[in-house]
């Protein structure tokens, strides 16, 4: 459904700029941002997506990925179509990247309007804890995802971003009001492999990371180990930055890829890598090292990094053992950061 956006400001001859994210659009009449649903009309900018879910489902929180935060608890995931970033390799590429123009043609957008209070009834039907905006980015449906957070917050469910990070300063701080969690990529840790990549920069991906924490808000971290573009260098300033900026305790996800849209000349992260990377974790004093899409392996559980105890065991997305008392290893005391009670 179309309705005005939030931060934008009109510039000279009917144009406007939009300031949702670093990208910055500046929009004559009749124009479409980068994200592909937000336009200029009549001199306004207007988001067309509002509402206009485009997919929907009830996914075990550690699909998000977030291993820390209510373990096992269900969660209603939303999405609206667009992205403010246009990764080669997006395996949700058709539903993020929409073609310019298609907000003006496709009724779709106003066929497919649930309003906020519907999502949060069907959460709570469900027996859904939280809702997670998520699939493609929750930064273009920013409007939409604070309407429904706000009423799920009234309703005792938590709600969880999972993003890219790549947004501005203030709308971000409107967002964070209502936010529990978040699950936030750093794709590189080089602006050239950000912009050949994703078309985005690495510093306001940074700031994000840092607000949210600094906020005491609950922070996990994605890297999709993407070869020729994520080297083995970018790798270890990731984890020193985790270590020296945030905290060792902050979980760090490290995800193996497969080619998907404009990256299939890629192949998948060889197996050695994802190990490497994991060590490089570890020998830099990350407590809470992950390996994802990688069918069977020993590293999706968390194990007390003072005895090595399983203190959560996983398969894939489901857990299979928890070994915590009041958030501490059940075996030797130590604190397992982490939020475990609602």
């Amino acid at each position: 459904m179309r309705v005005e956006a939030k931060w934008w400001k009109k510039l000279d001859d009917g144009k406007v700029e939009c300031y949702l994210c670093p990208v910055s659009c500046k929009l004559k009449e009749g124009s479409v941002g980068s994200c592909g649903v937000r336009a200029n009309v009549g001199g306004k900018l207007y988001t067309f997506t509002y509402g206009s879910l485009i997919s929907a489902a009830i996914d075990p929180v550690e699909k998000k990925p977030l291993f820390h935060f209510l373990p096992g608890h269900r969660t209603l995931t939303i999405a609206t179509p667009g992205c403010n970033l246009h990764c080669k390799g997006c395996q949700n590429w058709e539903i993020s990247q929409v073609p310019k123009g298609e907000v003006f043609k496709n009724r779709f957008y106003d066929e497919t309007f649930v309003p906020p209070e519907v999502i949060v009834e069907k959460a709570i039907e469900h027996g859904c804890e939280s809702i997670s905006y998520s699939y493609s980015d929750p930064t273009i449906f920013a409007e939409y995802m604070i309407d429904v957070a706000r009423l799920a917050k009234e309703k005792g469910l938590k709600n969880i971003m999972v993003t890219a990070g790549y947004i501005n300063p203030e709308p971000l701080e409107e967002i964070d009001k209502y936010m529990d969690a978040y699950s936030i990529d750093l794709k590189f840790f080089d602006d050239k492999a950000y912009r050949e990549y994703s078309k985005g920069r690495l510093e306001p991906v940074l700031e994000t990371i840092k607000y949210a924490f600094n906020k005491g808000k609950w922070v996990e971290l994605t890297t999709l180990l993407v070869p020729k573009y994520l080297t083995e260098e970018q790798i270890k300033k990731i984890a020193e930055w985790i270590g020296s900026e945030l905290a060792p305790w902050v979980p760090w996800h490290l995800s193996r890829f497969f080619p998907h849209y404009k990256a299939l000349d890629l192949p998948p992260t060889p197996v050695e890598d994802l190990m490497k990377a994991y060590k490089i974790g570890k020998d830099a004093g990350l407590e809470y090292v992950f390996v994802g899409n990688l069918f069977g392996n020993d590293y999706e559980s968390t194990y007390c990094p003072k005895c090595g105890n399983v203190v959560i065991g996983r398969q894939g997305y489901y857990i299979t053992e928890i070994n915590l008392e009041d958030g501490k290893c059940k075996n030797c005391g130590y604190e397992i950061k982490g939020i475990w009670k609602k």
